[in-house]
């Protein structure tokens, strides 16, 4: 598949071993590693049925790990829908109905209060790395709206 908008922004970094982010404990992680770290969500993202197009709701704090999220979407031509971490449970409901969204990741944390959403509307939950860790797979056609 042809990715012009990830090789422009991310692939023209790949296997560079420069300092692509320094995070607050002194570790840098860098281009190489990130880009490896985005494309092993990317293949999670696709092994679970997400096709180019597709759209994925994130409710996620601010992490290395949510930019490579946002970097797999962007490799696997996923579109992105990123949710605010203050959003209350009806604009979550909102946002998660009206986009149809076929996957839907958030924090831990997040769960407790998503998980009763993205269960009515007929999702399947599994986990994901690190702080990644609860992500449903909606089972309806993306471009559908509820019934």
């Amino acid at each position: 598949m042809i990715n012009p908008f990830y090789d422009q922004l991310f692939g023209v970094h790949a296997e560079r071993v420069t300092p692509f982010l320094h995070l607050e404990d002194g570790t840098v992680i860098t281009h190489a590693a990130f880009l490896r770290m985005a494309a092993q969500i990317a293949h999670v993202l696709v092994q679970n049925g997400l096709q180019p197009g597709d759209r994925l709701a994130a409710q996620v704090q601010k992490s290395p790990e949510a930019l490579a999220l946002y970097a797999a979407c962007v490799q696997a031509g996923i579109i992105f829908l990123p949710l605010n971490t203050a959003y209350t449970v009806d604009e979550l409901t909102y946002f998660i109905e009206n986009s149809c969204a076929r996957m839907v990741i958030c924090d831990d944390q997040a769960e407790p209060a998503l998980s009763p959403i993205v269960t009515g509307l007929g999702a399947v939950t599994t986990s994901i790395q690190r702080k990644l860790s609860w992500f449903w797979t909606l089972s309806r056609a993306p471009w559908k709206a509820l019934s």
